[in-house]
């Protein structure tokens, strides 16, 4: 049996490093807390639609990307799930795997996603769609990851802002692989398509995530087919994009994330 050591503080390794990257006090302190939620709220849920809509509209402002968006309350039970999509992360195997805790083998498996989305009712969905010409070959490469990192963002703050609504266990899942560091980064990325040698994952590494705020798992990589999912809930069926689509023939590019609410 494991028995951990208590180091004594005079042994203790010092360091600053994971000071520098913890979030500091926001500018404003001025929002009442909420009681916990244990049941939904329809007044929470469209304060939370729009709330995500605006959020949204910052992000493709910030980034300068032009992206235009949705939101939408969904009940869990049109969460499409199929074991079919999380081996596509493996045959072929993608480019993002073994690259993060939050794509496979690292990320939930198809048990613990089901799961996890059998204990929640109800989960926003978000949609985000920026332009075509960042999701065509020879720019996906780059810029692809940019803006799964930007839908990262954007999943993260709707599931913080669940939070400050009362639902303590908003848990928030992206599309694509995490970028935030790491070969994915778009920083290394070319270097990592050269064959350089690039900073692992923090994780990966045993230390403590650069982005904890950020990083979420990729639906894909728990099971979750968002195609289907999309169609279910009544959005336009998204187009699969392959490496010899011109950009002129593609109509729309859409990228997803589901927080979990109650």
């Amino acid at each position: 049996m494991y028995v951990s050591k208590k180091i004594p503080e005079h042994e203790r390794e010092k360091t600053s490093a994971g000071l520098d990257r913890r979030v500091g006090t926001p500018p404003k302190q001025d929002r009442p807390p909420s009681p916990a939620k244990f049941e939904a709220d329809m007044e929470d849920f469209e304060k939370l639609v729009e709330f995500a809509k605006k959020t949204i509209e910052d992000i493709a402002e910030r980034y300068k990307n032009e992206a235009t968006g949705d939101a939408k309350i969904i009940k869990t039970e049109d969460i499409v799930m199929d074991i079919r999509v999380r081996w596509k992360c493996i045959i072929p195997t993608c480019f993002g795997y073994g690259s993060s805790p939050h794509c496979p083998p690292n990320s939930p498996t198809y048990e613990e996603m089901k799961e996890i989305v059998s204990q929640y009712k109800y989960a926003i969905m978000v949609k985000y769609s920026p332009r075509v010409r960042t999701m065509v070959m020879p720019r996906y490469g780059v810029e692809g990851i940019q803006v799964a990192n930007e839908v990262g963002e954007l999943v993260s703050m709707v599931e913080a802002e669940a939070g400050y609504l009362g639902y303590y266990l908003a848990m928030g899942f992206k599309g694509g692989p995490c970028g935030f560091c790491g070969i994915l980064n778009p920083e290394y990325i070319a270097d990592f398509m050269l064959g350089k040698d690039i900073p692992r994952c923090a994780v990966l590494e045993g230390k403590m995530c650069n982005h904890y705020l950020q990083a979420r798992p990729a639906l894909e990589a728990c099971s979750v087919d968002v195609f289907a999912t999309a169609k279910k809930i009544g959005w336009e069926s998204p187009y699969i994009i392959m490496p010899e689509h011109p950009k002129e023939s593609v109509p729309f590019v859409s990228w997803h994330g589901i927080v979990l609410l109650v």
